[in-house]
């Protein structure tokens, strides 16, 4: 529930910037430069499906990104991202770290409101500490995949905000030993808010 308030909270006051600064940006189609961009919010239905699988209640996340728009509504993007899941049912938190390459496409690039789909690979570190003594604990490095979307708003020529839902998965998580030894797929539901920031004038 606090994640839930924390995003409604961050998502009022990103689309309360003034109007001021909402000056509709010319040329969005043709822009080829770079972005920093950061964000968070809050994970959901973290888990991992498969042998001893640790179940999750809601947590929250935070992520920054460096990218490039390429013209006509795409964007490629480097993206480090963390997420803190607190454990339930006898498990301790799982945490992950996660380093990805994601493209994404922006509808209606020239507007003030575009919705945008993205997808990634990368690789992630997925960790499972504190709880039980009898709990599940270690980490595995493994592949990495994203897919999601949202919509941005941009407030001036360099300025955007932005609300996203992406699912985050790592396959293959294995570690633990014996008694209580996990296999299986992790995923994760995200939702963030934040801000992109564009270099240039």
């Amino acid at each position: 529930m606090k994640s839930l308030i924390l995003v409604a909270a961050s998502a009022a006051a990103l689309l309360a910037v003034p109007a001021a600064a909402s000056a509709a940006p010319s040329g969005s189609s043709d822009d080829n430069g770079w972005y920093v961009r950061g964000d968070a919010g809050a994970t959901f239905s973290g888990r991992i499906d498969g042998t001893n699988g640790p179940r999750s209640d809601s947590g929250w996340a935070i992520d920054a990104g460096v990218g490039k728009s390429l013209g006509n509504g795409w964007r490629a993007e480097g993206q480090i991202l963390y997420l803190d899941n607190s454990g339930k049912s006898g498990f301790g938190d799982t945490k992950v770290t996660a380093g990805l390459a994601s493209v994404y496409y922006d509808f209606l690039p020239d507007s003030q409101w575009r919705p945008f789909l993205g997808a990634g690979i990368g690789v992630a570190q997925v960790k499972e500490d504190g709880g039980p003594a009898a709990a599940p604990h270690g980490d595995k490095t493994t592949f990495a995949y994203q897919v999601g979307g949202g919509i941005a708003h941009p407030f001036n020529d360099q300025l955007t905000g932005e609300i996203a839902y992406r699912y985050l998965g790592a396959p293959d998580v294995k570690f633990g030993g014996a008694g209580a030894r996990v296999n299986g797929d992790f995923g994760a539901s995200l939702v963030t808010v934040g801000l992109r920031y564009k270099f240039g004038g």
